[in-house]
């Protein structure tokens, strides 16, 4: 099987793990409290399956910083989980004390408004979660480290004879692959 042949299939894996939990969401319902937060648990979960076939399949591990995804995955949860709060079913004191402080500070016909889309919140915060493994040191194989790992071919020169040092070589830097590819 080809590399592109790979990714095609891992994507598609992706997509149809993502599909099958968004069609358990629509069966499970949302009339009561405890049932609306399994449907966006369940939707956060399709999201992370979909982003993360993507991320294996083209290998863009190391493209987030640990403090850009801590800055995100913050701002990211705090909007989708006050959002997702005032958009429960049925009141109680949580629901109450953020809609009341969405009321105080001015936006809470923006929240209101938001609510109809906390589906899309909890699988994109899913998604953002896919990010994770890059940004604290999870790396994706290149084939350049594959094939260091086995070893020099016969006929190539050794890392000595190619830049004078036992030193290893450089990495190749997330711009640089970007190139190659």
């Amino acid at each position: 099987m080809t590399s592109r042949a790979g990714r095609t299939y891992t994507l598609l894996l992706g997509i149809g793990v993502a599909g099958f939990l968004i069609w358990i969401a629509t069966r499970v319902g949302t009339e009561t409290t405890w049932r609306y937060w399994a449907v966006l648990g369940i939707l956060a979960g399709a999201g992370l399956a979909l982003a993360l076939t993507q991320r294996t399949a083209y290998g863009a591990w190391s493209e987030v910083t640990p403090l850009g995804f801590a800055l995100a995955f913050v701002v990211a949860v705090v909007c989708a989980v006050w959002i997702a709060i005032v958009g429960q079913p049925h009141p109680n004191w949580f629901r109450d004390h953020v809609t009341s402080w969405s009321n105080d500070m001015g936006i809470r016909g923006f929240v209101d408004h938001m609510t109809r889309y906390v589906d899309v919140f909890a699988f994109g915060l899913g998604a953002l979660l896919a990010s994770a493994p890059g940004a604290f040191g999870r790396e994706a194989p290149t084939p350049a480290d594959a094939a260091a790992r086995k070893g020099p071919a016969p006929d190539a020169p050794t890392r000595a004879t190619t830049n004078g040092s036992d030193a290893p070589p450089p990495r190749p830097g997330v711009r640089e692959r970007e190139q190659r590819v």
